[in-house]
């Protein structure tokens, strides 16, 4: 043992006299806590740089954690290396690269920054406590026995108090099904005693039952069949009520029913799922009724729900009541904290004979069912599991605790009397207050409240649903068009109001809806008050377009099926006024002659003596009219974009393309637009048709020019002899003969407005390419010496006549010219606005 002496103190320092009789043991004391305080600092500076990265609003990517091999890389890395791999990859989130990077061989990958959760001073002390806690695995069995020990009593004791469950044992797990699993587990241990010995073949005779509402997720009662090896054909569903109450609440006498129905079966009736708030609706099922049915069937009653969070939330001290055998609380879901385990607390087991009064026969191998089943923890697997949540529950005591949830309910509460003014809207959630609306949440803090009444007058969500006129105070299912206006409201209020957040979910037995749960947010992203009423503006602004929308629509029906060139699309994904086509004019059927009626006397009148003619209806259309009717509406849509943003191309369920009417305001003319789309329809149809005459001119014209030139070389060359033709000797012939100077071929040019191919001497002669009609008193050039018409029948409109062709043609032109001296001869085409052609033939 050391002890101090004056001979050891620095100059100036002032040691007591009995100084050298006092043991030293600072040196191990400031060890123990510099590992600790230099833990708390390590964590908080990894949390303050992840937390600068994103403030910084770094869009670089950071670093690329790249291994091609897959396997550990053979040189060693820094643990300050490791710490800024591991900040690159939580600050940043990959994005897919595109085909054209992954083809030039990019090796850096592109990043965009990620959202990390808020953190206040509460969550920080839980995410250090993780750290101390894997520290702490390394302390010595005895002294981490203690710890845990201590920790896991008072964290027991404090939550015990805290939600009224007096008596009780709890279990930290991660997943917050694990709890529930491990409860049915020591089910089988209890309703099978030699399931320990004999496994599953203990389970042969008599099929274990589990008890759940088909208003219940499936995948919990799914995930405790897998982990515990059972059949889902142990899941029994329970009906929920149809005559009274709330739809989404188990119905206790179908369960009573179905309990006898399984033990005359040989069925062991093994747990029951009870929700305190359901998954969507937030309903609270019976639970002082359910209770009574386990006891009586000796049936374990276990409940979850976020509706449980109202235990905590009540100051008055009450006189404790068990509402089950077990209850999952996700803490850190409620107070928004990380890195806090969920918790299941459970009673003290005790057999059927203990509780009717007698001593049971094996209460020595109940009290160990606990240990079998994994809700106690074992001797070899001690460690600090809760230790986050007990330095949570500290940090914030009673009064944090309670005003974070108390904040919850108020929220729901605010929110649901904002909506109930509405008259489209129906609310599907639990009422707060109650029916009477008699309770507030501070009536519930100040006023002492059973636990009955507490669950009937608490909304831990609120669940909203645009509804039709007269579907508001019923429960049926609204109408599939509605579910798609649901799906519009909730995906524009989580654009523009995203403070509140919203989720879009689906009852069967209502349809769509939009849920709104604060509980599920944490305390730190709780709306404000400005936050709720940001989003009632933009409620009120959507709920207005939603009901023009409604309105119109009927309108809009009647107004297609009433037009000739205009055919409704059914659009099942569509929540906008609906889907239209226009049915081109080459598309129609004509309609049926009229047939003259029947009748007896032959001096009737011509209107009476014959039925109306029918309109026009589209025809079968082949794979390419298909193609040309989609590039048509591709077209159309690209028009009406230009005058109204409301219109977008759409695809029907048959393939084919149509115009897509958005949601529309109350001041909207859907007939005008209607008749918008008529309108530029033909006007697209009639561009495409002439574009398709001038097409089909065009290649006419360029055929015949090719066989005019081809025609006018043979001739040139039968006229001028084949000396001209040879080298050297055709030069000699051309010096002692020269060709004259009107020989030679003449061009080409296409005429669009006449369709006719004109030779081009005129062009050259008199320096002209626009002609126009010639002044009273002059006179005009000559006809061009070759005219060939390339169509049978010209555009409608335009004259055939080679006198006025020549005088009013102008637009594009195609020409085609050849040198004197060359043997193939060269069309070209033009675009520009005058008409172009080959220079004259060389002398």
């Amino acid at each position: 043992m050391t002890y101090k002496s004056a001979t050891m103190a620095e100059p100036g320092v002032n040691i007591p006299e009995n100084a050298a009789e006092i043991p030293d043991k600072s040196q191990p004391e400031m060890a123990s806590y510099t590992s600790v305080a230099d833990i708390e600092i390590k964590a908080s500076q990894v949390i303050g740089r992840l937390e600068e990265a994103v403030e910084k609003d770094d869009h670089s990517g950071g670093q690329v954690w790249k291994n091609t091999h897959g396997f550990l890389p053979r040189p060693s890395k820094t643990s300050t290396e490791v710490i800024n791999l591991i900040q690159d990859l939580m600050a940043h989130e990959d994005t897919p690269l595109g085909e054209d990077d992954e083809e030039e061989g990019g090796d850096v990958s592109i990043r965009s920054l990620a959202r990390l959760p808020s953190l206040d001073s509460v969550s920080r002390l839980a995410v250090v406590c993780q750290s101390l806690s894997a520290y702490s695995s390394g302390l010595e069995r005895n002294h981490l026995q203690r710890i845990a020990t201590r920790i896991s009593s008072d964290t027991t004791r404090w939550l015990s108090h805290l939600f009224r469950f007096i008596d009780c044992s709890a279990c930290f797990h991660d997943d917050v099904v694990d709890g529930v699993v491990r409860v049915t587990r020591m089910m089988l241990h209890y309703k099978y005693p030699r399931y320990l010995e004999e496994g599953f073949e203990a389970l042969s005779n008599q099929t274990p039952v589990i008890y759940s509402s088909v208003a219940s997720p499936l995948g919990v009662v799914q995930q405790i069949c897998r982990q515990l090896g059972l059949s889902l054909m142990c899941v029994q569903p329970v009906p929920c009520n149809t005559v009274f109450g709330s739809q989404q609440k188990i119905d206790v006498s179908a369960l009573e029913r179905l309990m006898n129905e399984d033990i005359a079966a040989m069925r062991v009736p093994l747990i029951v799922l009870a929700d305190a708030g359901t998954t969507i609706a937030g309903h609270v099922d019976n639970l002082q009724r359910l209770q009574e049915v386990c006891r009586q069937k000796d049936v374990w009653l276990h409940v979850r729900g976020h509706a449980l969070a109202a235990l905590a939330m009540v100051s008055v001290p009450n006189v404790p009541s068990r509402i089950a055998d077990s209850l999952t609380l996700p803490l850190g879901t409620w107070l928004g904290i990380p890195a806090v385990p969920s918790v299941t607390l459970y009673r003290r087991f005790e057999p059927a004979a203990a509780r009717a009064g007698g001593k049971g026969p094996s209460s020595t191998r109940e009290g160990t069912l606990p240990l079998l089943a994994g809700l106690a923890a074992e001797h070899y697997s001690l460690r600090l599991s809760c230790l986050s949540l007990w330095a949570s529950l500290q940090a914030l005591g009673r009064e944090g605790i309670q005003a974070r949830l108390r904040r919850a309910f108020e929220s729901s509460e605010q929110l649901w009397k904002k909506l109930s003014k509405y008259p489209n809207l129906r609310l599907l959630n639990q009422q707060p207050g109650g029916e009477a609306g008699s309770y507030s949440v501070s009536d519930l803090i100040t006023k002492p409240v059973s636990t009955a009444i507490l669950f009937e007058v608490v909304a831990c969500t609120v669940v909203l649903q645009y509804v039709p006129d007269g579907y508001k105070d019923d429960n049926k299912r609204v109408p599939p068009y509605y579910d798609k206006l649901n799906s519009w409201l909730g995906q524009i209020l989580q654009r523009d109001a995203p403070n509140v957040p919203i989720e879009i979910c689906e009852l069967e037995t209502s349809g769509v809806v939009l849920r709104y749960c604060p509980l599920e947010l944490g305390s730190v992203n709780t709306p404000t008050h400005e936050d709720m009423q940001q989003f009632i503006s933009c409620l009120e602004q959507q709920l207005e377009i939603l009901t023009a929308t409604v309105t119109h629509k009927e309108t809009f029906v009647k107004l297609v099926e009433a037009s000739p060139r205009l055919q409704a699309v059914e659009m099942p994904q569509w929540a906008g006024l609906g889907g239209v086509r226009y049915i081109p004019e080459a598309c129609l059927t004509p309609p049926a002659p009229s047939l003259p009626a029947a009748s007896p006397s032959s001096s009737q009148s011509p209107s009476k003596s014959s039925t109306p003619p029918s309109s026009p209806s589209p025809m079968p259309l082949t794979d390419q009219a298909k193609e040309e009717l989609n590039r048509l509406h591709t077209q159309l849509v690209e028009r009406l974009r230009g005058t109204d943003a409301a219109f977008s191309i759409g695809e029907g369920e048959d393939g084919l393309a149509c115009v897509r009417f958005g949601m529309v305001t109350a001041d909207t003319d859907v007939e005008e637009l209607l008749g918008l789309v008529v309108c530029m329809g033909r006007e697209v149809e009639e561009s495409s048709r002439y574009l398709e005459t001038m097409a089909e001119i065009v290649k006419k014209g360029i055929e015949a020019v090719v066989l005019d030139l081809q025609r006018e070389n043979e001739e040139r060359l039968w006229q001028e002899g084949l000396l001209r033709q040879v080298p050297l000797v055709g030069s000699l012939v051309n010096w002692w003969s020269p060709r004259g100077r009107e020989g030679g071929i003449k061009g080409r040019s296409l005429n669009l407005t006449a369709g006719v191919v004109e030779s081009t001497e005129n062009i050259y002669r008199y320096h002209m390419q626009m002609q126009g009609a010639s002044p009273p008193g002059t006179r005009g050039p000559p006809q061009p010496l070759v005219q060939t018409p390339v169509v049978p029948n010209p555009p409608v409109g335009h004259s055939r006549s080679s006198s006025q062709t020549s005088q009013q043609s102008q637009g594009t032109s195609i020409a085609g010219s050849t040198q004197a001296n060359s043997r193939t001869p060269v069309t070209t085409v033009s675009n520009s606005t005058s008409t172009t052609s080959s220079p004259p033939p060389a002398s």
